[in-house]
């Protein structure tokens, strides 16, 4: 199945609309793209990328936020900075964005990452990003669905795969997502903070569903027979109505 095959089943299968995100790590910055001009968060890049439908690649000169951290551009900050540089780096989300109430707050909701999510191995210098059929071979993918075609994507890849899909919720949509879809190779899923949601236009009924290209085919290669066979669902209506 052709990277085009795959997105295109994407839209017509499931319906999903809007167009697909994708990440790639690179070693070096790349010369045939162009670098990101400015600064900014990573989720408003991955907007401005579908918006202007354009390709480019960000570094650590583009940051606004701990974005960078969590696709491995930069070491985890608990690990490299002190408390006052780390509390530095934090001041733009508490201050500008409110995404906690102090910083106090912020850091401990980094020390809680710290224990909770995988680290970065192997540092990168860039990041490319774009729509997904404009960036060949991507690391990562972003879907924007509702909860429905997140059902059936992620019950076809737990039906082959018998493992779980994480999802998280509440806060730093990119700490909670990328390390496990860069490093484990895993998709996840958010219902995603405030700014993600503003950042990337998300309707209210709808979410993120974060995987590399292989986890995606593998969800499409089984969608149709992980469907198949059960009661229908008028038979759990019956049920739950005697049980009531």
């Amino acid at each position: 199945m052709s990277t085009e095959t795959i997105y295109s089943r994407v839209k017509k299968t499931l319906g999903i609309k809007k167009e697909i995100i994708a990440l790639k790590r690179m070693k070096e910055e790349p010369s045939a793209i162009e670098n990101y001009e400015g600064m900014n968060t990573l989720c408003f890049m991955m907007q401005e990328a579908l918006d202007e439908n354009k390709v480019f690649y960000t570094t650590l000169r583009n940051r606004m936020c701990l974005g960078c951290t969590a696709t491995g551009m930069a070491p985890t900050p608990y690990d490299e900075h002190s408390e006052e540089e780390l509390k530095e780096s934090l001041s733009f989300p508490v201050e500008a964005v409110n995404t906690f109430p102090d910083l106090e707050t912020a850091m401990k909701a980094e020390k809680a990452a710290a224990a909770l999510f995988p680290k970065f191995d192997e540092l990168y210098g860039a990041v490319v990003v774009g729509p997904a059929e404009s960036v060949p071979d991507p690391d990562v993918l972003i879907i924007s669905c509702n909860p429905q075609q997140a059902n059936l994507l992620t019950r076809a890849y737990c039906y082959v795969t018998g493992t779980f899909i994480k999802g998280y919720a509440g806060i730093g949509v990119c700490r909670t997502i990328f390390p496990d879809a860069f490093i484990r190779r895993e998709p996840m899923f958010t219902v995603s903070d405030r700014s993600w949601r503003i950042a990337l236009k998300l309707p209210d009924d709808e979410l993120s569903l974060v995987t590399p290209p292989d986890g995606l085919k593998m969800m499409l290669d089984n969608l149709e027979r992980s469907q198949k066979g059960g009661p229908p669902p008028e038979r759990f209506e019956r049920v739950s109505t005697r049980s009531g």
